[in-house]
């Protein structure tokens, strides 16, 4: 969806700059001062706990800090406007400019706003992934497991001559067992990328090594509220709204600004900053769809007399006005896909669960009686196995995306909605 972000950081240095090369005197200049790096420590130990993740990366993220040096860069852009001396033939100018800076901070604000909620859910839904790929490696090891003590068992009475035991039996039984390694060959790698995928949005470094968690998925009972509340949170909240709200205000400022001066060039706001800084999300059209977000748009320079350089910046904000209004109902159908996504999954797992139970039941009962000297196909044990394997491998992936989706709700909703994964994580952790 729409995530327009708008670097403000530069506001300043134009002011000063027109303020140097207008008044003719280089000196007006400020001295360039050397820039410090702050980096955020790295934790002593590595943390073991979605609490401990989340918290973690609030300190160790990258996007976070590059979000937090925006804020400060941005202020300190206001700052240095509000400071200037200004001559005379700039002080219609820079009033405006002043305005437009003060906006760029609440715009940076909203940025980091946003970059906060990413990050959490980012670290939300991949230490989920793990737990997910740890459940589906389980899985598989089980059926490796039951099937290896199956095709022995079979093997074992083919060459005792067992009458109702075929060569057939045993190689159907063997299929099925390799199928199943394959399986937890790719349980296992799926549990390495998902950990890999953890130590990236947690901002620990690649070449740190994560433990996998304990523990399994746990089954939330938390409910969202009904749809229209979820969208109206996000409408209110979402810091993509913000932003492209702060430029429509810029982009008004900045046509009462082009009518402040009467020569033919005159640089816009965009001269200090960068509009496109953060790429706009293209639009899906295959199998999915998805709308593209519109980019907002200021030139850095309009050129021609006051009359048609403020017309060409009404025009331009007349079309600042068109984004935020594509922004709205981009992120309004954004959160009412999370909460459709979420309705679906949560049905799904009911449903998956109790297929899952009922799988094992037959399993377990054919079994038992295989061992207790029925006359039951080996055939059929192997299949109820599988087939119980398969379903309880469907309901974790249905349950995973239930949890993801209130994970989402959260996101979509900047906390609006609050689905309280970590107090589940540690009410599960004190049951187990």
């Amino acid at each position: 969806m729409a995530r327009q972000k708008w670097s403000w950081t530069l506001l300043g240095a134009l002011a000063v700059q027109l303020a140097g090369c207008r008044s003719g005197n280089p000196a007006a200049l400020p001295a360039v001062q050397p820039v410090t790096a702050h980096f955020a420590p790295v934790a002593s130990a590595l943390p073991s706990t979605l609490a401990e993740c989340l918290t973690v990366a609030s300190e160790q993220q990258p996007r976070l800090a590059a979000a937090r040096a925006s804020v400060a860069a941005a202020e300190d852009g206001r700052r240095a406007l509000e400071n200037l001396g200004l001559p005379a033939s700039l002080a219609a100018e820079v009033p405006i400019r002043r305005k437009q800076a003060a906006l760029g901070v609440a715009a940076a604000a909203a940025a980091l706003d946003q970059a906060e909620q990413e990050t959490a859910y980012a670290v939300t839904r991949t230490w989920f992934t793990v737990l997910f790929a740890q459940d589906q490696q389980r899985i598989a090891a089980t059926v490796v497991e039951r099937l290896t003590t199956v095709q022995q068992a079979a093997q074992d009475a083919l060459d005792a001559g067992a009458r109702d035991l075929t060569a057939a039996d045993v190689l159907r039984t063997s299929v099925y067992l390799e199928m199943a390694e394959t399986k937890l060959a790719q349980a296992s790698q799926g549990v390495k990328r998902a950990l890999a995928a953890l130590a990236e949005a947690v901002g620990i470094d690649p070449d740190v090594a994560l433990e996998a968690p304990p523990g399994r998925l746990p089954v939330p009972e938390v409910r969202p509220p009904d749809r229209s509340e979820v969208v109206n949170a996000a409408l209110a909240r979402r810091g993509e709204l913000a932003q492209a709200g702060i430029f429509v205000q810029v982009a008004c400022l900045e046509v009462e600004a082009q009518g402040t001066c009467i020569l033919q060039r005159m640089q816009t706001f965009a001269a200090g900053s960068d509009v496109h800084s953060t790429q706009v999300p293209q639009g899906v059209r295959n199998t999915d769809y998805r709308p593209g977000a519109v980019p907002p748009e200021m030139p850095t320079l309009l050129v021609g007399s006051r009359p048609e350089r403020v017309k060409h910046a009404q025009e331009l904000s007349a079309r600042a006005e068109a984004v935020l209004d594509a922004t709205r109902k981009l992120v309004a159908l954004e959160a009412a896909d999370a909460f459709l996504r979420w309705e679906e999954a949560e049905k799904q797992s009911r449903k998956a669960r109790k297929a899952a139970e009922l799988g094992e039941k037959l399993a377990d009962g054919l079994s038992k009686d295989i061992r207790a000297g029925l006359k039951i196909r080996v055939e059929d044990v192997v299949t109820a196995r599988v087939l119980a394997a398969e379903a309880r491998s469907h309901y974790n992936e249905y349950l995973y995306r239930q949890i993801i989706a209130l994970a989402d709700l959260e996101r979509v909703t900047a906390g609006g909605f609050r689905a309280g994964l970590v107090d589940l994580m540690r009410s599960v952790s004190v049951k187990q």
